[in-house]
């Protein structure tokens, strides 16, 4: 897959099939929109894109939310993983935001993206203060020779499936409907880094990840999980958090204790994927106590995994 990304000034090798937005978590919905580009770029010979835009700078819209479901380098990921051709990460400028409707789809949409089929949602806006709809999507692909495909939301148990919808499930901690509207496990990646290795002391090791700034976390506490190291999966009890009993900093932190794995992997990066939310993080009286919770976790989630 090609990856443009923080490049204005593009113009790709061949006509493409695209879809536009924010895409957002890459949710089921958006995989609709995905499927159809990839149908379409077969159908056609055209190159499959994704077209989306960079995070947007503080200085621009500082009260825009800046918490996000995938970062910019787990969409990439996901996007390998679909088998997209393309994905275009544009750069979100003044310009770019008060680009004006029929600007933005002569320039970056021609002339930038070369596209014959455009795939996108019903309530899809463009341009300054979105003043292009779909409508105008559709006029202009007449004018301009691209086909303009409108898809109808997908919905779940009558809900239409948005990334609105599924960051009020994250926060609510309903992991289990967070991932049927993703398709996959909501997970948090990062490098494994040294804590203060509390967990080998009461024979509870874990490895520690700390999430970035902008990605949105469900509540804090512990969840049966699991882990992705170097493409293989294992189970285990994952603690996001700040591990109040033992620890004064206010810095969160995602520490698994991985379920028969005793390998150093310090300086890995490895995923994290929450399954099941089991409980809200609280202060023990003491680390033994701790440690009698922290089984009582660890048993719950062999039972739920199947696993001895």
């Amino acid at each position: 897959m090609e990856y443009i990304n923080g490049l204005s000034d593009i113009r790709l090798p061949k006509a493409s099939a695209v879809t536009l937005g924010k895409f957002d978590g890459l949710h089921i919905g958006h995989r609709k929109l995905i499927d159809i580009v990839k149908e379409k770029a077969s159908e056609l010979d055209l190159l499959s894109v994704l077209f989306t835009f960079d995070s947007i700078p503080l200085s621009l819209l500082p009260q825009k939310n800046q918490h996000f479901l995938t970062t910019n380098s787990e969409r990439k990921a996901i996007c390998e993983k679909i088998g997209l051709d393309c994905l275009v990460e544009y750069p979100f400028t003044e310009e770019f935001m008060n680009m004006e409707a029929l600007e933005f789809v002569k320039k970056i949409v021609v002339d930038n993206l070369r596209a014959k089929v455009v795939v996108v949602g019903t309530d899809y806006g463009f341009g300054k203060n979105r003043s292009g709809d779909v409508n105008l999507l559709k006029e202009l692909g007449d004018k301009y020779g691209f086909e303009t495909i409108i898809v109808e939301k997908e919905k779940y148990q009558d809900q239409v499936v948005s990334s609105t919808y599924i960051r009020h499930e994250l926060q609510l901690g309903h992991m289990e409907t967070v991932n049927v509207l993703l398709n996959r496990p909501f997970s948090i990646t990062g490098i494994v880094s040294s804590g203060k290795q509390l967990g080998r002391t009461i024979d509870m090791p874990t490895v520690n990840i700390y999430p970035t700034e902008s990605k949105l976390l469900p509540p804090k506490g512990v969840y049966a999980s699991k882990v992705i190291i170097d493409n293989k999966e294992y189970y285990g009890v994952t603690n996001l958090g700040t591990k109040p009993t033992v620890n004064a900093s206010k810095e969160v932190s995602v520490e698994t204790n991985i379920f028969n794995f005793n390998e150093n992997i310090y300086g890995k990066k490895i995923e994290v994927m929450l399954m099941h939310f089991l409980r809200t993080e609280i202060k023990f009286d003491s680390v033994e106590s701790l440690k009698k919770q922290m089984e009582s976790d660890k048993e719950f989630a062999k039972n739920m995994f199947l696993i001895s």
